[in-house]
């Protein structure tokens, strides 16, 4: 075992180094987080989300810094109005549950998965504790979650998808290919199957137009805001 380590660290540092490292490293680590805090009780999960978001969120400041991956400007409204339109499709389509029709076709394994649906009211009362959760949750879901989503989905994976020597295609390139696995693979990562589709080609339709990666950032966190403020005023955690 101990022979084994410097090759390890060595493939580590590499990995670290690699220009696909801030694409990829931030996208995994909130997903491997989301996923293993998933299991906690009701008590301890707003206080593990919140490590996990503080984590994710510095690996990422620090995996970005000096890097050019996106032009941040000011220039967003395109960018807002596909956010809004893309979470009230999200919303609708995840109200008329087709996706639990579905699944009683399916092998058990294959089914989607039901979101935590995290109440915080209900787990921490209406103190402190419940606001600090709901501001870490915004943290994630609006700050966090659309840089590394994107920066995988649409900056890494649909080049990557195209030529493994993907820094040599240029953001927004088109093939159906790539547009269709990453929609698939987007879609089974959530268990709002329909939504996550046709948010995905939306989001997909936005850089193919645009050729802006950060105007895919400003749709995301768009739509996660937009939904958070959704929740907390109809109590749909269910979505959350």
């Amino acid at each position: 075992m101990t022979e084994n380590r410097p090759g390890m660290l060595e493939e580590f540092r590499k990995l670290i180094a690699s220009p696909a490292s801030a694409y990829v490293i931030p996208f995994v680590l909130y997903l491997v987080g989301t996923s293993f805090i998933s299991r906690f009780s009701e008590g301890s999960f707003a206080l593990a989300y919140a490590i996990v978001a503080v984590l994710v969120g510095s690996a990422t400041f620090v995996l970005l810094r000096g890097k050019q991956l996106f032009r941040i400007h000011g220039s967003i409204f395109l960018g807002i109005a596909c956010g809004l339109i893309g979470i009230w499709l999200w919303i609708f389509i995840s109200q008329l549950q087709i996706e639990k029709q579905l699944a009683g076709f399916l092998p058990e394994f294959m089914q989607p998965q039901d979101r935590v649906g995290y109440n915080p009211f209900e787990h921490l009362g209406n103190g402190w504790k419940t606001w600090a959760f709901i501001a870490f949750r915004l943290l994630g879901i609006a700050v966090i979650v659309p840089v590394a989503e994107e920066l995988f989905w649409r900056g890494f994976l649909l080049r990557w998808l195209i030529d493994p020597e993907w820094e040599r295609v240029p953001i927004g390139t088109f093939t159906w290919t790539s547009c269709g696995i990453v929609t698939l693979m987007f879609t089974l990562a959530h268990p709002e199957w329909l939504a996550a589709a046709s948010y995905c080609l939306l989001i997909n339709g936005l850089l193919y137009w645009k050729k802006d990666l950060w105007q895919c950032i400003v749709a995301h966190a768009t739509s996660n805001l937009a939904l958070a403020i959704y929740v907390l005023n109809t109590n749909s955690w269910w979505l959350w």
